[in-house]
């Protein structure tokens, strides 16, 4: 799994925040497991089943440890178990539905979980979310929005929340050294199923845009995961619609633009082939690099690394190199600064 990065910049940012919100027409199911750390059984089979099911289905699902007792308790995590019914542990719920694990068919539990993410991988999509959280001054913030696939009636809701990964704590079975893995740490949201978005009815296209914050530590060297929950609210249960994760926390700690710079510019912007990447330096630059990233903030390629000579330089991006279709970043690193700009494969 891919660990949390506090590496971008605010000029990298800007550009996030406008075209980073894209919602992907996927279909990703809720796996919850239900523990508490003074649970024996979460930390002998029911450890191994998550470890299991995260090595399965983490790439088409979303997964969390919800503690609603222990030293890694909290109330959303208890509201959220409580809502799908579990009144012991540990539990492993499908959406909102109880698996009925045990020590005793674990296997078997691992292949139902497995095909029902893949089905619904493949399957339709009611709504979804996209988001690019930025930690700045003290806070994590999320710009989300949320876009209906298909017409929709009924009673919804965004819920944000905090995960992190490698957490040392105690877990009995284990000892004071377990390394736990998807812990819910905190909802966004003073509720724990979060905004209501609708209440009524919705039609395929349309788009809510919201806006969440947490106050919270620096997040530097932290293994964190910020993900989205959509709820739909059917009585007094609230039921997962789908969920999303974006594990790129991105921070504004830098600003300048590299020293020298005259001029960086991406042409065009938005091409089928080929772009043009072109900067005119003052003065030369003993260490510089030209990277493209996607918008999750994933490495696609180095373009160029090395020294850079005063005057024009001019460099080629095809959409082979990218990787196909879609919209990139391309970062101008000189030392510690940067300037990035935006190009769409089309």
């Amino acid at each position: 799994m891919k660990k949390s990065t506090f590496t971008f910049l605010l000029a990298f940012l800007f550009l996030m925040q406008g075209i980073a919100q894209q919602v992907v027409q996927e279909q990703r199911l809720l796996i919850t497991k239900r523990t508490a750390s003074w649970c024996p059984n979460c930390g002998t089979w029911g450890w191994t089943l998550f470890e299991n099911l995260l090595e399965d289905n983490h790439e088409k699902a979303v997964l969390i440890a919800a503690h609603y007792d222990g030293v890694l308790a909290t109330a959303a995590g208890e509201a959220i178990t409580d809502n799908f019914g579990g009144f012991y542990q540990p539990r492993f719920f499908v959406d909102e539905t109880d698996q009925n694990a045990s020590s005793g068919n674990i296997g078997a539990v691992r292949n139902s979980v497995r095909d029902q993410v893949n089905a619904a991988f493949a399957g339709s999509v009611i709504a979804n979310v996209g988001f690019a959280p930025v930690y700045a001054n003290g806070e994590i913030k999320v710009d989300a929005k949320v876009k209906f696939f298909q017409a929709a009636q009924g009673e919804y809701y965004l819920g944000i929340y905090l995960i992190e990964d490698n957490v040392t704590a105690f877990q009995s079975g284990i000892g004071s050294n377990a390394n736990h893995m998807r812990v819910f740490r905190e909802s966004f949201t003073s509720g724990a199923f979060g905004t209501q978005i609708l209440d009524g009815s919705a039609t395929a296209g349309q788009e809510f845009d919201l806006s969440y914050s947490l106050a919270i530590g620096s997040p530097e060297g932290l293994d964190y995961d910020v993900i989205g929950i959509i709820w739909k609210k059917e009585g007094e249960k609230y039921l997962p619609v789908n969920a999303w994760s974006n594990d790129q926390i991105n921070t504004s700690t830098a600003v300048a633009e590299p020293t020298g710079l005259l001029n960086f510019t991406v042409a065009p912007t938005v091409t089928a082939t080929v772009t043009n990447i072109q900067l005119e330096l003052l003065e030369n630059q003993a260490d510089a690099s030209i990277d493209l990233f996607d918008l999750t903030g994933k490495l696609v390629s180095n373009i160029y690394s090395g020294p850079l000579s005063k005057g024009l330089q001019n460099f080629e991006l095809n959409r082979e190199t990218a990787g196909g279709n879609g919209v990139y970043l391309v970062r101008l690193s000189v030392g510690s600064k940067v300037s990035t700009k935006k190009v769409v494969f089309h």
